[in-house]
């Protein structure tokens, strides 16, 4: 036999039901209509606000009726998998992230893209300057040390990010019709400002290879020259140190670890 759920528990279940789709569903009985509607209203409108706040460019691309009508439904729709408030932002990512909700809303297929785009700016405005990750703590980092020689120790703010859209260029006057492979890297600098830097496909490919615990720029460098096959290592590797130097100066790399060294 089922059980009954108690009367307390039914009317909190009327009562987040109400709260969160007004329109289809009744309003708890004995609940006066105008403290409902507040509470209802100081609901929504906070978590509008907030996600709103996070995803400024998409909200002003669609506009503003497809972006409320958009929130409503994730209001109405999703079921969180996290309590924690500042991880609404996250929350709506996934709920973007149903194959079938963009052609039901009629959605521009660049939306998940550049939600996350903006997503990722949020992210890395609160990493903490020191990660806690134990194989980090094991490795000791010379801020000054040789960045051929040596594996490259990037700041933890750092991101790499490949998308199918430009999204750094969409605005309510440029929405891509096409698609176009996009590779970015973002970190926050030292001025606790985040960055955002377009990289082509060789950077890419050697920092996602210098991510590998225990591989240095040489040896990453060298698989480079191998997969492209036409240039000679030594352009490859000197293209490779102007990046490194460049990634250096910007803060995006803070040194090396001192374990990775090469010897002869």
């Amino acid at each position: 036999m089922s059980k009954i759920m108690p009367s307390f528990q039914q009317y909190q279940q009327a009562f987040t039901a109400y709260i969160r789709d007004p329109i289809n569903q009744p309003r708890p009985q004995n609940v006066n209509a105008k403290r409902m509607d507040v509470y209802k209203d100081i609901v929504f409108n906070n978590l509008f606000e907030y996600v709103s706040a996070c995803f400024p460019v998409a909200q002003k691309v669609l506009g503003k009726r497809a972006w409320l009508k958009l929130i409503r439904g994730f209001f109405r729709e999703h079921s969180a998998n996290s309590p924690i408030f500042r991880e609404i932002p996250e929350e709506f990512l996934s709920y973007l992230s149903q194959e079938h909700l963009l052609v039901r809303e009629k959605l521009p297929p660049y939306l998940v893209s550049l939600c996350h785009y903006e997503w990722v700016e949020l992210i890395v405005s609160t990493i903490p300057d020191l990660q806690t990750d134990a194989n980090l703590n094991k490795r000791t980092i010379n801020p000054v040390g040789d960045l051929l020689e040596y594996q490259p120790a990037f700041t933890p703010t750092m991101q790499l990010l490949n998308y199918q859209y430009a999204v750094q260029k969409i605005s309510p006057s440029y929405k891509p019709k096409d698609q176009v492979m996009t590779l970015l890297l973002v970190y926050r600098n030292a001025e606790y400002l985040v960055e955002f830097v377009e990289l082509n496909p060789v950077t890419y490919r050697l920092i996602e290879l210098l991510q590998q615990e225990g591989t240095t720029s040489k040896q990453a460098l060298t698989v480079i020259a191998n997969e492209l096959g036409q240039l000679p290592p030594e352009s490859v590797t000197q293209f490779g140190l102007e990046m490194l130097n460049n990634l250096s100066k910007q803060g995006v790399i803070i040194g090396v670890y001192h374990h990775t060294a090469i010897t002869f």
